[in-house]
């Protein structure tokens, strides 16, 4: 295997001038950095990169931990942040977890990672606070801490009123609330947009219509046939997130009601599938790509020192109806 020194000896250069093109810098002459490059080419050579970080205190890693692969939005938001951190010249190391560990964080922080990003945390997450006493530079998307915290958000108690108010102005009336666990920021503040609708129609949520669910995916099946088969069944349901919806389209589907004239059926994410030709969801969401590539590239801003670290980064994205299919008026 080449070596820096191969390298400088097959360029006609000094070793310190092989490292300074290896670390882009600018002073040196276009012709030797030519020969440099050409020289690297020819001997096929790759820098040690343990090596260069202990020179240049950077790992070019950031360390993720995302929600469950299982939800789209999830899938499709990592594929934004690992395509722009690539560009950038950043290597992502991946999880999918619904949990964050101080195991975890340890081994990021062990592993020298320049940053860290996270959409696993929960309102009082105790890890939170190790991970602010680290020092690494973070940043969280689709989460957000009871508070402080760097984080982009989608403004989640708005999304939450907003699909609501949609389906009282089709007249629904009894509104069934399909949600994971209610001590996670995204959860907790759809909800509250969601009674915040129904009470300014000088109406009351039903109890006996609202869920929070620990394991959706082997849950929501029985949810559905119970609400579906009570004494006054909703006219329609509303699911914290599109994931939740598209298990509850196929539920309600299975035992042979049609969407939206039975009942009406509304998500919040706006995932890709979404917008099939066969699903035509209505949702609310906003542009998943542009939340992971704010995440990623404010991220890189405090990493290279762009972007302030004293004050904290928090950013909110502003929600939009997609009125599709699902959603009809009440007993249309």
């Amino acid at each position: 295997m080449a070596s820096s020194n191969d390298v400088a000896k097959r360029a006609g250069v000094s070793q310190s001038t092989v490292s300074r093109v290896l670390n882009g810098a600018e002073s040196v002459n276009p012709k030797t950095r030519q020969k440099v490059l050409q020289a690297i080419e020819e001997l096929r050579y790759r820098p040690n990169l343990i090596a260069r970080s202990l020179v240049t205190k950077s790992t070019k890693t950031i360390a993720m931990v995302s929600g469950s692969i299982l939800n789209p939005f999830f899938a499709e938001t990592t594929d934004s942040i690992v395509q722009y951190a690539s560009q950038k010249g950043y290597n992502v190391t991946v999880s999918f977890d619904e949990e964050l560990t101080s195991n975890w964080l340890e081994t990021a922080i062990g592993n020298s990672v320049d940053g860290i990003l996270l959409s696993s945390l929960k309102l009082d997450d105790p890890v939170f606070e190790d991970l602010q006493r680290s020092g690494v530079p973070y940043m969280l998307y689709n989460r957000k801490p009871q508070i402080g915290g760097n984080y982009v958000v989608l403004d989640n108690a708005l999304a939450g009123e907003l699909v609501a108010k949609h389906l009282l102005d089709l007249g629904h009336s009894r509104i069934a609330y399909i949600s994971k666990s209610g001590n996670i920021s995204t959860f907790k503040e759809r909800f509250t947009g969601f009674i915040q609708a129904v009470n300014s129609e000088a109406l009351t949520v039903d109890s006996d219509l609202v869920y929070f669910l620990d394991f959706p995916e082997v849950e929501v099946e029985k949810v559905v046939w119970k609400l579906m088969n009570g004494p006054k069944p909703p006219t329609a349901i509303l699911c914290a997130n599109d994931a939740i919806a598209l298990q509850c389209m196929d539920a309600l589907l299975s035992i042979g009601l049609n969407i939206p004239e039975d009942v009406s059926l509304a998500g919040i994410d706006n995932i890709k599938i979404a917008s099939h030709r066969a699903i035509r969801l209505t949702s609310v969401g906003h542009e998943k790509y542009q939340m992971g590539e704010i995440a990623v590239e404010s991220l890189i801003n405090m990493i290279e020192g762009i972007e302030d670290t004293s004050t904290p980064k928090q950013i909110v994205l502003k929600p939009e109806l997609v009125v599709r299919n699902t959603t009809c008026k009440a007993r249309c």
